[in-house]
C-alpha cells in the first residue's frame, strides 16, 4: 500500500531543491579593500549643494569641503577612509535658511570614517560614521550627531551622502530652540561631493571578497 504522507515529502522536496538551483549560489560580500592609484591617498572633496532638512526647514550650503586619507582594508563593513577636516559655507558663501544665516561647526577630533560594505559596477556603497557638528540659526544653538549612507562612483569622482538607512539625530538643543529643534529629531541630509586625490587624480575603491 502506498505511503501518501512520504509521497508528500518527496514532492516537498523536490521542489525545495528546485527552488535552490534556480537561485544560485549567494553572492559573497565584500571583504578585501582596495584603493586606487595608491594606498594611502590623500584627498580633497566639494560640494556645491548640501542641504540639511530639519523639521521642514532647509538649512543650505552653497560650498562644502573635506578632506581626508583612503586606504586599502579589510573586513565588512571596513574603514576605507579617515575623514577631517570638514566645513561647511565660508565667508563669502555662507550657509543659509528660511529664517536666516546658519553656522555650523564641525567636529572631526576624532576624524569621522568611511565605512565600506557593498561594491558593484564600480560603485561602492556604504556609511559615514562619527558625524558631529554644532549648528546656529537665530536664537537657537544644537548638535547634530549620528551617520549618514554614502555611495562612490569609480566612473564619475561623486561621493553622494543621504540618510537612507542611517540617522543623525539633534542633541544638546538650548533653550532658544523651541518650534525649530528639539532634542530627539532627526535631520535628514544630503550632498554630492567631488572627490579628488593627491595630484589631481580620481580615486578608485574596488571590493572584492
Amino acid at each position: 500500500m502506498r505511503n501518501p504522507l512520504r509521497k508528500a515529502a518527496l514532492v516537498v522536496t523536490g521542489a525545495a531543491a528546485a527552488v535552490t538551483l534556480a537561485a544560485g549560489p549567494a553572492l559573497a560580500q565584500p571583504t578585501n579593500w582596495t584603493v586606487g592609484p595608491s594606498s594611502p591617498l590623500t584627498f580633497s572633496a566639494v560640494s556645491t549643494n548640501t542641504v540639511l532638512d530639519l523639521n521642514g526647514i532647509p538649512l543650505s550650503c552653497p560650498i562644502a569641503t573635506a578632506g581626508g586619507t583612503l586606504s586599502n582594508a579589510t573586513g565588512n563593513p571596513a574603514a576605507i577612509g579617515s575623514i577631517s577636516p570638514v566645513t561647511f559655507g565660508n565667508a563669502a558663501n555662507p550657509c543659509t535658511s528660511p529664517l536666516g544665516p546658519v553656522e555650523p561647526v564641525t567636529d572631526t577630533n576624532p576624524p569621522w570614517k568611511l565605512m565600506a560594505q557593498n561594491h558593484s559596477a564600480g560603485v561602492t556603497t556604504g556609511y559615514i560614521t562619527g558625524v558631529q557638528a554644532r549648528l546656529g540659526v537665530l536664537t537657537c544653538e544644537f548638535d547634530v550627531v549620528g551617520e549618514v549612507s554614502v555611495s562612490y562612483s569609480n566612473g564619475t569622482g561623486v561621493l553622494s551622502v543621504s540618510n537612507s538607512g542611517r540617522l543623525l539625530t539633534v542633541a544638546n538643543a538650548s533653550p532658544g530652540c523651541a518650534g525649530i529643534a528639539q532634542n530627539g529629531d532627526h535631520p535628514t541630509f544630503n550632498g554630492d561631493f567631488t572627490v579628488t586625490g593627491a595630484g589631481g587624480v580620481r580615486p578608485t575603491v574596488v571590493g572584492t571578497p
